[in-house]
């Protein structure tokens, strides 16, 4: 393609291929372009191959901030883990991820190291992306980070703890009926010498340690 036309086919502004762009080479309308990229039904099967054709051959990529500001939501979510390094939530990441991408969405990953300054920084940052979507770990957060969620009205499903709080969603368990549990199955077996050993920087190896001393 010679140069002079691939220019004009660029914003001016960024140098990027636009949705006008696609939908000029497919030879339809930006609405029904992005109608054909996103999926939307009532377009017709033939116009949806011709601009993914079209698209396919400019090697055009979405803008997701221009489609989060047309929408006021991106295909992101957001999800705030502690670390990388225990397996526990690398093997959530890939779950999280194997079930978001097929729905049409993309994993914001943040590690917060256990520090609740810089999982309220992490907030700030990722919010500001409008993300479809936020997980985050446990209950246990600054009040600022507790009203940035609020506030955002962004879906937020909490990880690894229980909560009965109202309008509050979360998936887990209960550590301290966890820690109680344990100990408790061991105390049966005829153990009277059991030890406890945990990490505490991370809250729910604190609420499992308060069921084991419950149960002893």
């Amino acid at each position: 393609m010679p140069h002079d036309e691939e220019r004009q086919r660029r914003s001016r502004a960024t140098g990027r291929l636009t949705l006008a762009d696609v939908a000029r080479e497919a030879g339809v309308s930006p609405i029904t372009a992005s109608r054909a990229l996103r999926g939307t039904r009532g377009v017709d099967p033939a116009l949806v191959q011709r601009v993914q054709e079209a698209a396919a051959r400019l090697h055009y990529v979405p803008d997701p901030a221009a489609r989060a500001l047309a929408s006021a939501r991106s295909a992101h979510v957001a999800v705030l883990i502690p670390l990388l390094s225990n397996a526990l939530f690398v093997d959530l990441l890939d779950a999280v991820q194997r079930t978001l991408m097929p729905a049409g969405y993309v994993t914001l990953i943040g590690v917060t190291h256990y520090d609740a300054a810089e999982e309220e920084a992490l907030l700030r940052n990722y919010l500001a992306h409008r993300p479809s979507g936020l997980l985050v770990t446990g209950l246990d957060r600054t009040p600022d980070a507790a009203a940035l969620i609020a506030a955002s009205g962004v879906p937020c499903v909490h990880l690894m703890e229980t909560s009965a709080s109202a309008g509050q969603y979360s998936v887990g368990l209960s550590q301290q009926a966890a820690g109680r549990a344990i100990t408790e199955h061991l105390l049966a077996a005829g153990r009277r010498r059991i030890a406890f050993v945990g990490a505490q920087l991370d809250p729910r190896v604190l609420q499992r340690l308060e069921g084991y001393r419950e149960a002893l």
